[in-house]
């Protein structure tokens, strides 16, 4: 008797619906999150679980890698001077390789794992001799398969491109070359030049390992 009064009954049976539908939407509002947190822990356990691909390779080695490149690199340039750049006291000090993704919260650098830089600067370089040595780089890093990341000048007030006329405070030069990990894989290289208020300005190169495992 019920079941046929609710079958005759359309306000009842719309009260039922929409019950119904109040429902399942609460089910999903709580469903949703917990699926997101979920898949969160699982994808960061996955990451923490799996080592980063990085080369195996001797500091000794890696540091000679850097030394040829950053030798290459200031033979494009041609700066003027009798004794070279003057070199960091300690570029081989290493640095800690952190991993990237949903790991790096975790803010641990990956064990056994490191990264050097040579580095070196020489004073007394004029903007007019440094502009065209950048120019001269720029143009053979390209044609060597480097990324080239950034090429600009600043003035004071803003970031120019490098070719455009007028004095500049700073010019500035990046560049990356993938290596064999997606993660930390980069070689990366930077030189800059900073004037030095009317005595010549400051020349700087830098050439950054990608991350690799020591071999010990």
């Amino acid at each position: 008797m019920d079941d046929a009064k609710n079958l005759t009954d359309p306000d009842r049976s719309a009260g039922s619906g929409a019950l119904r539908g109040v429902g399942i939407g609460c089910g999903l509002l709580v469903a949703v999150p917990v699926l997101v947190v979920l898949g969160f822990l699982v994808t960061y356990a996955v990451q923490r679980g799996t080592p980063e691909e990085y080369e195996r390779v001797a500091p000794e080695e890696m540091m000679s890698r850097l030394s040829a490149v950053s030798h290459e690199a200031y033979g494009v340039l041609g700066l003027d001077g009798d004794t070279g750049p003057e070199t960091d006291p300690d570029p081989s000090d290493p640095s800690l390789c952190y991993p990237g993704g949903l790991e790096s919260i975790a803010d641990e650098p990956v064990e056994h794992a490191y990264s050097l830089a040579d580095r070196w600067e020489t004073d007394g370089v004029t903007e007019a001799d440094a502009k065209p040595a950048l120019k001269r780089l720029h143009r053979h890093l390209k044609d060597e398969g480097w990324d080239i990341d950034a090429y600009e000048k600043f003035d004071g007030t803003a970031n120019r491109a490098a070719e455009m006329a007028g004095p500049a405070e700073s010019l500035t030069l990046r560049a990356s070359r993938a290596g064999s990990s997606d993660d930390g894989g980069d070689t990366r290289l930077l030189f800059e030049w900073q004037d030095g208020n009317g005595d010549g300005g400051r020349f700087s190169g830098s050439v950054v390992s990608p991350c690799a495992y020591d071999t010990k």
